[in-house]
């Protein structure tokens, strides 16, 4: 039985090589067989008694290096030393290693592994690491299917917009009726126990300046926005946000062009779009900045799996939209580029970049904050602020003046209930 110290390495010495390797260590020295030109034993030079024994080099094929042993991964040869048991008798058989042969070993397994650019490894103590954990697989990111319709608001009287949303989500989409809904946490409103009257009288009741939220798996968020007419934004949008995969899971896929057309002709939108991404906030449509004097940006800086134009603005457009992919009726057209939902990478591959000219386009901020530093050039002259003194600008300012006066009634008689 011996005490066993492994060297592997890169390097195949010869008997003369490995005979100086020993005489650098201090004492020892290597009797070399002549004849076989091999090291028969390595002894100490005073008195001559055995040191410990040399087997090698012995060449390694890869498979016989231990699977799991990263330092020595790449060794091609293979040296062992071999250091004798002392047997101790008496009540029984011991065995003990020679604290002083031991040393005199590892300090030659030391040497040799730096001559032979290789590695030291006690059989007897080595622990191969444990190996690197699989790493755990990205979970893949969450697409979202973002959904908006926009229409122009003039005049206060536009209070239908939510009536029009429910009928329009129960008859085409069963996943966009919120199971709750309200102006504010916690939601006023909760499907089924409530009745689409009072969705409907919540809207008109509340949402002067308020948006009405939707809320309640499958969707994400939703809101409908109030009904006011606002100088600085005189267009009113419905948005919707979904996770793809429910909606996957719900089968629901194929309800979502039946859904998105119906809405915009019933809301008499002039524009719409169903955007996939990965963002759950942001989309490709610059935000309109109230310091504008224009209502709407202009249309998405990338491509959208689908959009909505009434006509003025489907005329506009069509010359650089694939006519394959478009459907028109009187009220619109439909483009969709793709079957399956898509997100803009896969798009512009159809598309081209950029997908419509940059004239169509909001210019968005440098701030990087997705809001709209100048509106597009090029849209119909019913999304722009009118003229001064024009009829339609006329119109918004008497309805504003009417705003104000309701306002100042309301004020002098709530005064009055408190004297």
């Amino acid at each position: 039985m011996s005490y066993d110290l492994e060297v592997y390495g890169k390097v195949s010495l010869t008997a003369r090589e490995l005979a100086k390797v020993v005489s650098s260590v201090r004492g020892l020295k290597a009797k070399v067989d002549r004849r076989s030109q091999t090291i028969s034993s390595i002894v100490h030079k005073r008195g001559g008694a055995m040191a410990f024994e040399l087997d090698g080099p012995d060449l390694l094929e890869p498979e016989r290096i231990p699977e799991g042993w990263p330092e020595v991964a790449d060794a091609t040869v293979l040296y062992s030393i071999h250091v004798s048991y002392d047997v101790q008798t008496g009540a029984g058989f011991s065995f003990s290693v020679d604290e002083t042969k031991l040393a005199v070993a590892t300090a030659f397994a030391a040497r040799l592994a730096e001559r032979v650019d290789g590695t030291v490894i006690d059989p007897q103590t080595y622990e191969p690491p444990e190996p690197e954990p699989e790493p755990e697989p990205e979970p893949p990111q969450p697409r979202f299917l973002h959904l908006r319709w926009y229409r122009l608001l003039d005049d206060a009287n536009d209070k239908d917009l939510a009536e029009i949303y429910l009928r329009t989500a129960r008859e085409f989409f069963k996943p966009g009726v919120p199971p709750r809904f309200g102006t504010h946490e916690p939601f006023q409103g909760r499907f089924p126990r409530d009745d689409d009257a009072q969705f409907d009288a919540r809207y008109r009741e509340d949402c002067y300046i308020s948006d009405l939220i939707l809320a309640g798996k499958p969707i994400e968020h939703g809101t409908i926005d109030g009904w006011t007419n606002d100088l600085e934004r005189r267009t009113q949008s419905i948005r919707l946000k979904f996770e793809l995969d429910r909606l996957e899971k719900l089968e629901a896929l194929d309800a979502i062009e039946p859904f998105f057309v119906a809405l915009a002709e019933r809301t008499g939108s002039f524009f719409a779009f169903a955007e996939v991404n990965t963002s759950r906030y942001g989309t490709a449509h610059p935000l309109m900045d109230v310091k504008l004097k224009d209502p709407w940006s202009g249309l998405p800086t990338a491509p959208q799996w689908m959009t909505w134009f009434e006509p003025e603005y489907a005329e506009m457009v069509a010359p650089h939209l694939d006519p394959t992919r478009t459907k028109a009726n009187g009220q619109g057209t439909l483009h969709r580029w793709t079957e399956h939902p898509a997100e803009a990478d896969e798009l512009l591959r159809l598309s081209g970049d950029p997908w419509i000219p940059a004239g169509f386009r909001g210019v968005l901020d440098p701030a990087g904050d997705g809001r709209c530093a100048q509106a597009a050039a090029v849209m119909p002259a019913s999304l722009r602020y009118p003229a001064p003194e024009s009829a339609q600008a006329l119109r918004i300012e008497a309805h504003y003046a009417r705003v104000r006066e309701i306002e100042a009634n309301a004020r002098n008689r709530a005064a009055e209930g408190r004297r």
